[in-house]
């Protein structure tokens, strides 16, 4: 298992030969910082190191869309949490227990809603809560100098975007947008292989085990991509290229990917119950090869064949649906399968397809069709989001303060605001991390190092150094290595930012002895405190994910068992798949990497969407199919209220779909072919899911 990325073992293993982006990278940092500096002593700002400190928070990622975003985060976050203390110590500024016990309060409140939001936005909150922490505990003693305080770091933080921010513009900009349309024909090139391995399942020798589970392997990895596009969409509409990418297109590239994740598991589950060439229907075996052929001469990169690939979907997609419509579901399990697979297969060209438009758009920065227009307009991201897990990430964050708050109102420590700062930061670091001893040994030591480097700085150098382009040439030596050491660790980028933090937390034109040891000795405490806190509420956060994402979903398909009024069929979808996507990550951490037990949530999605169907299905059908659906909800409500307990229904569920399959009165139903693809579905998912896996991640 890796090593924590904070600690010494993680940092070393990171470390290689620096290559020519980390050069450039470094050099615009060190370049950032020099205009930073110079602007900010020659007109006097009350502390310029400030400044600094958010040009290595900012620069990282070092891609121009990201800088560009996080700058714009950072802007507002320090403007909101600057003015929330000032507001809060209008109010409250006479009672020092209780403005104490409120900012503590705004602090964890920013940090709870940072661990909610996985996007890149949650910087807003991140440094919303830096921010109130800095500009209210470094004042609680002097409760007048907020004002002035709070102003004069927005400025200095400014100065410090607005700094990196020319110097990436002119420095090398590096955008984003190809490397994110390189990405995705990576991950459409990994779709395309999976998709003929898996209609290979059809086959009579492709019937074992050990391959199918490599299957669900790759679809694993493929989840991937879910929060990439996460990421990307929040930082590509900044991109330095002249038509940069508009968030409406990427809300569809994330739909049409999340789409073809669940329709490749469809076709898995289909394909897979398909086991022997003697009982596919004449036609399908040809059908089968049309989609393989279609999908593999689709271009990579999106580029001037892209639309007439589309059209030749559509074609496609006739041809199967007029393959579908040709069988008749009646004449029993074989065909009811071979019309689900085809039915997965003509959703999965049309999603695929979807997908190529949306990506040309992404790169010429064309106008998308008034068809996918209205589908991006409609495609928000639905995330799923742990507020407990939240909670528990938090918690320790509110011990720790509250704790050190404790120790400084009953002792009277002159160091109590200053433990309480770094009680904070040692906090927002290492929340939500594993192994916390091994981290935290990390982060003490770049922290001391930190220190001994503003100590030799201080008492060493600004002594001797009366020159100010010679002080930046001194300050180059050790900035332009730490920027190196940014590029592969961010170890490298805590180093740096401590730097500027110790040196912004005294005066910017007077070194003072004993402020300094005041200021070291408070950030140890505090510090201190803060890993004792964590190791006390620290939890296996792999295995609480796993468990609570896998519970998550069979909730989903309980509620639509139980729910008066049909659920929403994307939201489930999109819902299933981002649990799958935060799912994988968190086995793999349990399992380490090596081949995951048999997933389960694969079989409860299939579950889930054939169950969502019927219910769809249930105004059109005759009394007495209603009944028979309303029975296996209700069988579906038991079964899953059963497994919430992690108790099993003896197959009851599973009994009551064959006995629907098997039922006369389904012939004779309008919708029957729909109502036959979609029991035989969760036949399938439910006759999967009797097979002894090799583990389980829930206990």
């Amino acid at each position: 298992m890796a090593a924590p990325p904070l600690s010494l073992r993680g940092v070393y293993d990171s470390l290689r030969v620096p290559t020519l982006r980390d050069l450039v990278f470094s050099a615009k940092a060190y370049l950032a910082t020099a205009l930073a500096l110079i602007v900010g002593f020659s007109q006097n700002l009350e502390n310029p190191y400030w400044a600094v400190l958010t040009v290595y928070i900012v620069l990282t990622p070092p891609e121009s869309g990201a800088i560009r975003s996080k700058a714009l985060f950072r802007f507002l976050g320090t403007i909101g949490g600057g003015m929330v203390m000032m507001g809060v110590t209008a109010l409250l500024g006479d009672q020092l227990g209780v403005l104490v016990s409120v900012t503590i309060l705004i602090i964890t409140g920013a940090t709870f809603l940072r661990q909610t939001d996985r996007t890149p936005a949650n910087y807003l909150w991140f440094s919303g809560g830096i921010t109130a922490g800095v500009v209210g505990l470094t004042n609680l003693m002097q409760p007048t100098n907020v004002f002035d305080y709070a102003t004069a770091r927005m400025g200095e933080i400014s100065l410090g975007i607005l700094a990196i921010a020319a110097v990436d513009s002119v420095f090398w900009p590096r955008p984003m947008t190809p490397d994110f349309l390189k990405t995705m024909a990576d991950w459409r090139g990994q779709a395309r292989s999976w998709l003929v391995d898996a209609l290979s399942l059809t086959a009579a020798q492709s019937s074992d085990e050990d391959r199918r589970q490599v299957l669900r392997q790759g679809l694993r990895d493929m989840t991937k991509a879910v929060g990439v596009i996460d990421a990307k969409a929040v930082q590509l509409p900044f991109d330095v290229i002249a038509m940069a990418p508009r968030g409406r297109q990427l809300n569809l590239v994330r739909r049409q990917v999340v789409e073809l994740i669940a329709d490749l598991a469809g076709v898995e589950i289909w394909a897979r119950a398909l086991r022997h060439d003697q009982t596919l229907h004449t036609d399908l075996g040809e059908a089968l090869e049309q989609v393989s052929r279609w999908v593999e001469a689709s271009p990579d990169q999106p580029d001037d064949r892209t639309e007439a690939h589309a059209a030749e979907g559509e074609a496609l997609i006739a041809a199967l649906n007029a393959r579908h419509d040709a069988l008749d579901p009646a004449g029993g399990l074989t065909l009811a399968t071979e019309r689900g697979l085809l039915s997965r297969l003509a959703a999965f060209v049309g999603d695929w397809a979807d997908l190529s438009l949306a990506l040309r758009a992404v790169e010429t920065g064309g106008k998308l069709s008034p068809r996918l227009d209205q589908m991006a307009r409609q495609a928000k991201p639905v995330r799923s989001v742990d507020y407990l897990g939240a909670f528990f990430d938090v918690a320790p964050m509110l011990l720790s303060m509250g704790l050190t708050a404790t120790i400084w109102y009953w002792t009277a420590w002159s160091s109590g605001g200053g433990a309480l700062l770094f009680s904070m930061i040692g906090c927002v670091f290492l929340i939500g991390q594993d192994r916390i001893l091994q981290s935290s040994t990390g982060l003490l030591t770049w922290i001391l190092t930190a220190f001994g480097l503003v100590f030799l700085y201080q008492y060493a150098i600004l002594p001797r150094v009366t020159d100010f382009p010679v002080l930046i040439a001194v300050l180059g030596c050790a900035l332009l290595p730490f920027g190196l050491m940014m590029a592969m660790s961010t170890a490298g980028m805590l180093i740096c930012v401590y730097i500027f933090a110790f040196l912004g937390l005294q005066s910017a034109y007077a070194a003072d002895f004993n402020q300094s040891l005041q200021t070291l000795n408070a950030s140890l405490a505090g510090l201190l405190i803060a890993f004792a806190c964590l190791y006390l509420c620290s939890y296996d956060h792999a295995r609480f994910a796993a468990r609570r994402l896998l519970l998550a979903v069979r909730r989903d398909i309980l509620d639509i068992a139980r729910s008066r009024r049909i659920p929403d069929r994307e939201r489930f979808l999109f819902l299933a798949i981002d649990r799958l996507a935060l799912y994988f990550p968190a086995a793999e951490q349990l399992f380490g990497a090596g081949q995951l037990p048999r997933v389960r949530m694969i079989d409860d999605f299939g579950i889930g969407i054939n169950l969502l169907t019927l219910r769809h299905s249930e105004p059109d059908v005759s009394p007495a199919m209603r009944a028979v659906l309303q029975d296996l909800r209700v069988q579906a409500e038991q079964t899953y209220r059963a497994k919430l307990k992690g108790r099993s229904d003896g197959g009851a569920l599973r009994e009551l779909v064959d006995a629907a399959l098997d039922n006369p009165a389904l012939l004779t139903e309008t919708t029957r072919g729909r109502l036959i693809e979609a029991l035989t579905g969760m036949h399938l998912a439910l006759h999967d899911e009797q097979a002894p896996p090799p583990g389980e991640i829930i206990p």
